[in-house]
């Protein structure tokens, strides 16, 4: 203390002294430039790559540069969008979880309420990232800028394009990520979903590398040739031109104990699988180019969120449209004998999902796209059932598999839920079907995945919950 300061008066002793009080953080906080900001980076950084739907050049310069962050400004709903997604990132310690799930509800809903009575570009943003598996979207759309490509070789005729502006280009991402959300999940479902779309050549996303220049240099660079096709424009093609013969062979009605029925279904199975597989073989060439000519610089180019994606959802594609005819465990009804083929394809797929999950990095699973867990699920699930069925020792892919679920289901409940049933089948995996806890829909595979899903989180939900099984991962794995 300098000399000449006045000694400050003591303070009377406490019984019970009180930590200092910490700011409080109000709802409205939410609202600064810090926290969004913040939110914005940690979207860009973490979140974008698996819904590239923004230009990150314009958005930073209209939102952040400009500090035009309210809600009633053009991108409000989409800011509001990101701040609700990061919020559990936010280094605000005084939030706790329960402040911080309620927030994000509130500020969900009113993203929601906001983008259904205004459906703009933004709107659609904004749901896009609020509700990355959301379905139905298509009365959104603005105009349809793209048409589907119906041929298997789509990937070796697309035309060149010439680039659009900024806008349109973000709703070119709109509309093909919409559409390839409402594909994707209709793997396996046994009901018309939406119309089809018309042949054409689609006007696909550009380049990533040509996404991330700003609005001047896309308007400088005319052409979009092919090997800079992007890899979110390749999950585009699978998704529109492929699934959708999986989902129609899915809807013909059959008698598998009529032999000409089921001699009909195999062979067009077959054909169907064959496309899938000259599909993979193109998909792989595109994604090598891909590699070559955006990639060059980046340590792990093969992980590119989209080639992650797009590669387990065709193994995915692969194993609904043949698991059906795979050997069936003991308490399953079989009603004709298995095929072999079906069997050594459906392997393939789940070891093919299994390798790629294991390459995967705890953060990229974190917060990755939620169609993959459903594709590690099928997988997972395929692996399981067949095992049981041969009497033989669980895979030890389905670790890589169960860990995987383990790991998307901090952030996913669906993950969670999907994990806990595969704990719990393996626990029980000596016991008979008719006296295990698991439904006894999830070991027909005559039933597709799509269509027990809800059967598999009731049950969790009601029972499943309060099962107690040991703490490692995945007991008895061989």
């Amino acid at each position: 203390m300098q000399d000449g300061q006045q000694q400050p008066l003591p303070t009377p002793a406490l019984s019970n002294p009180l930590p200092p009080t910490p700011k409080q953080v109000t709802f409205l906080d939410l609202q600064s430039y810090s926290v969004i900001s913040e939110a914005c980076e940690i979207w860009f950084r973490k979140y974008h790559r698996w819904f590239p739907i923004l230009h990150q050049p314009s958005f930073t310069a209209l939102v952040l540069e400009s500090g035009d962050l309210g809600i009633s400004s053009g991108y409000g709903p989409v800011v509001q969008a990101i701040v609700a997604i990061t919020l559990q990132h936010s280094k605000h310690e005084q939030i706790g979880d329960k402040l911080r799930h309620d927030w994000q509800d509130q500020i969900s809903a009113s993203v929601v309420t906001t983008a259904i009575n205004l459906p703009t570009l933004n709107s659609i943003q904004a749901l896009l990232i609020l509700i990355g598996d959301h379905l139905g979207l298509r009365h959104f759309l603005l105009n349809n800028n793209g048409l589907a490509a119906t041929s298997p070789t789509a990937l070796r005729r697309l035309p060149q394009f010439v680039n659009t502006i900024v806008e349109q280009e973000e709703k070119i991402r709109a509309y093909w990520m919409i559409e390839m959300l409402d594909h994707v999940a209709a793997i396996g479902a046994r009901y018309t979903v939406g119309a089809a779309l018309t042949p054409g050549n689609p006007l696909l996303p550009c380049s990533d590398s040509m996404w991330a220049f700003s609005e001047d240099v896309m308007n400088e660079n005319h052409i979009r040739p092919y090997h800079y096709c992007s890899a979110f424009s390749l999950c585009v093609i699978l998704a529109t031109s492929e699934l959708s013969g999986v989902h129609n062979f899915l809807l013909k009605p059959v008698m598998m104990q009529d032999f000409e029925q089921r001699d009909t279904w195999q062979s067009e199975a077959q054909r169907i699988d064959e496309r899938l597989t000259m599909w993979r073989d193109e998909f792989v060439a595109a994604a090598y180019r891909l590699i070559n000519a955006e990639y060059v610089h980046h340590d792990r180019p093969e992980m590119d969120p989209y080639i992650v994606l797009t590669n387990c959802v065709l193994n995915a594609a692969v194993i609904t449209l043949l698991q059906q005819r795979v050997p069936c465990p003991s308490g399953i009804e079989q009603d004709v004998e298995p095929w072999a083929f079906a069997s050594s394809r459906c392997i393939y797929a789940a070891e093919n999902t299994a390798f790629k999950v294991r390459q995967m990095e705890e953060d990229e699973l974190l917060i990755c796209h939620p169609h993959l867990i459903f594709s590690i699920f099928v997988a997972a699930r395929f692996y399981f059932v067949h095992s049981k069925a041969l009497d033989a020792n669980v895979p030890t892919n389905l670790h890589s598999l169960a860990f995987a679920l383990h790991t998307c289901g901090k952030r996913w409940p669906l993950a969670r839920t999907y994990e806990r049933i595969i704990r719990i089948a393996v626990a029980e995996y000596r016991t008979p079907i008719a006296a295990s806890t698991v439904p006894k829909e999830f070991f027909d595979l005559k039933l597709t995945t799509l269509e027990i899903t809800d059967v598999l989180g009731e049950w969790v939900e009601s029972v499943g919950h309060s099962l107690t099984i040991t703490d490692g991962l995945m007991p008895g794995l061989a």
